[in-house]
């Protein structure tokens, strides 16, 4: 059997590192000339991934070990200490690390595809060829998705700097909780590090927050990207969809690679079975449920006004201790699931009214 993936990142990669050592033939299509390129992406990856995906190997791309998160609003801050739980990693070798063994077709766009009785036809502007099975993992603007799925998604504009500066960070990453995401701070070591952020004029934004901030020193690259935040369906007559393209991205962070790695490892097994519906069905039990109850939060998060926004960090602040022990850097909602206990927060319950009712 035939299967032709459109997307050469960390997830079209995986599941074709899968699928070709169960025998499949695989055809990777890859609209960029080098594995890795252009970087749209933080490079900030949580320690479970390294854990679950243990028999690749990473280190040479890992640059710099994180072990913990400074959380400020406004003037205050809070710590979150935990050794080891994410690492810097230099994007373009991480990605290159998942495709040892396998041939991907660089430089060639994918146009269109169209289903026939027994194959699917693709369309490049290379060539035109047949294949049994088709994975769109071609990235936020996916155009197999575009062609075929309906998708309830909005896309939010990242924008990214690497500079080289006398900032005093340590290990840990700083995060400025700035609607509708965060600006980070991401060192890298060696005096340099990565500061992004997420709005609707992200470079402008950058700036203002480096002026305020008075940081300064020597631009050594510019990195942008769109983040694709929603759901829809991800399988439908032997045409699937993986990684961004499906918008298997963390609600509130934007991160994608684990998501999208982890729905990698559940579609190859889903091939691999034959039963396609699997796929559906299994990455909604481990992963969709997640990114749904990570939308809820969201839409709440975008409704709160800055009072309560005020309010709801200090809240957070107080439990400083009990996050330290329990927060998790990929399961968002299980972090914030296990603050809703505390008697607190029942003050907020308006807010979840307001927004859904």
């Amino acid at each position: 059997m035939e299967v032709t993936v459109i997307g050469a990142g960390p997830a079209g990669l995986l599941v074709s590192q899968y699928l070709n050592k169960a025998g499949y033939k695989v055809n990777i299509i890859e609209e960029h000339k080098a594995i890795g390129k252009p970087i749209a992406c933080s490079g900030l990856i949580g320690s479970d991934f390294f854990k679950h995906f243990k028999n690749f190997d990473f280190k040479d791309s890992i640059i710099n070990r994180i072990d913990g998160a400074k959380i400020c609003f406004r003037n205050d801050c809070f710590e979150l200490k935990r050794k080891g739980v994410s690492y810097v990693v230099n994007r373009e070798i991480f990605d290159q690390s998942f495709s040892k063994g396998l041939e991907v077709s660089l430089g060639e766009k994918f146009l269109s595809f169209e289903r026939n009785n027994d194959s699917i036809l693709v369309k490049t502007n290379k060539r035109s060829f047949n294949t049994d099975l088709l994975i769109g993992a071609d990235g936020p603007a996916s155009r197999v998705r575009n062609q075929d799925f309906k998708f309830n998604l909005k896309y939010f504009k990242g924008y990214q700097v690497r500079m080289m500066s006398n900032l005093d960070l340590e290990n840990f990453v700083h995060v400025h909780i700035e609607r509708p995401f965060f600006t980070w701070i991401i060192p890298e070591g060696n005096n340099i590090f990565r500061i992004g952020t997420v709005s609707d004029n992200p470079k402008e934004s950058l700036n203002n927050f480096l002026a305020k901030n008075k940081i300064k020193g020597e631009l050594l690259e510019v990195q942008a990207g769109v983040i694709p935040i929603g759901n829809g369906r991800i399988y439908h007559d032997r045409v699937f969809l993986l990684g961004d393209a499906a918008c298997q991205v963390k609600p509130l962070s934007g991160g994608g690679v684990y998501y999208g790695a982890l729905a990698a490892e559940i579609l190859a097994n889903s091939i691999i079975s034959g039963n396609y519906d699997h796929y559906t069905k299994n990455y909604n039990k481990l992963i969709g449920k997640e990114i749904s109850r990570g939308l809820f939060l969201r839409k709440i998060y975008e409704n709160l006004s800055d009072k309560e926004l005020s309010e709801l960090f200090d809240f957070a602040k107080s439990k400083e201790k009990f996050l330290n022990e329990t927060g998790s850097f990929d399961e968002h909602y299980k972090t914030i699931l296990s603050l809703v206990k505390d008697p607190k927060i029942i003050k907020f319950l308006p807010i979840i009214l307001r927004t859904f009712f």
